[in-house]
């Protein structure tokens, strides 16, 4: 079968294709999922720990140590972020903050570090903006001062957490798969289309045309041409 012959198929039943595709486009957009506004409030800060004066210490580098130590603290702190116990001692921080009324839990925060500067990144998903900008508050008020918890072996002073932006909540964009949805059911009706038209003319037994009666293994003398209608 010839290139020509291919294209002779589906400019045959181009109706069909393009009626496949309308019907699955049309429908996906009217009975597409509206899915609720989701807002995110995004923080950056450091933690660490601080450096003991040089006259305490011998036998190290006071400074080299903090700073090996606090790559560890963020490395933790990531997964501490992400626990039910953070998210339960934020809960008691926006109750403290008069919003005793919202509730998060662990999967509404998340946390992440910028390995080019070193610093971390939380940052808190809800459905409504002023609720996420208390949320991401009490959040960075639960980093201040209840951080010696997480940390044990620290003492009771603690990481030194300082805050690089303040929290602000902003809505946050339809995901990839969301914006690609009703393209993709759209390719695959056109490709669907394109299979059953293939399929209708292999199940076609009629003739249509001297290629058609030449593949039948007859000899075609002659062809009345089709007449053409305005």
């Amino acid at each position: 079968m010839e290139l020509r012959d291919y294209v002779r198929v589906v400019w045959r039943y181009w109706w069909l294709i393009a009626a496949l595709v309308v019907v699955v486009g049309v429908g996906s957009w009217i009975f597409r999922a509206q899915p609720a506004p989701q807002y995110q409030a995004g923080v950056r800060f450091t933690i660490g720990v601080n450096a003991p004066p040089a006259t305490e210490v011998s036998g190290y580098d006071p400074i080299l140590t903090s700073y090996q130590a606090s790559e560890y603290i963020r490395d933790d702190f990531v997964e501490i972020i992400k626990s039910d116990s953070f998210a339960d001692d934020v809960n008691a921080m926006l109750a403290k903050m008069g919003a005793p009324e919202i509730k998060v839990s662990k999967g509404n925060i998340s946390a992440a570090i910028e390995k080019q500067r070193r610093l971390m990144s939380m940052s808190i998903t809800w459905h409504d903006a002023a609720q996420a900008q208390k949320i991401a508050d009490a959040a960075v008020r639960n980093l201040s001062e209840n951080n010696a918890k997480y940390f044990a072996q620290l003492g009771a002073t603690g990481a030194s957490v300082a805050v690089i932006d303040k929290p602000v909540a902003y809505r946050v964009g339809a995901s990839l798969r969301e914006q690609l949805d009703i393209p993709i059911r759209v390719l695959i009706a056109l490709l669907a289309g394109i299979a059953l038209a293939f399929m209708l003319d292999y199940l076609d037994t009629s003739v249509r045309d001297a290629r058609d009666a030449e593949g039948l293994g007859l000899r075609v003398i002659g062809e009345i041409p089709k007449a053409e209608t305005r």
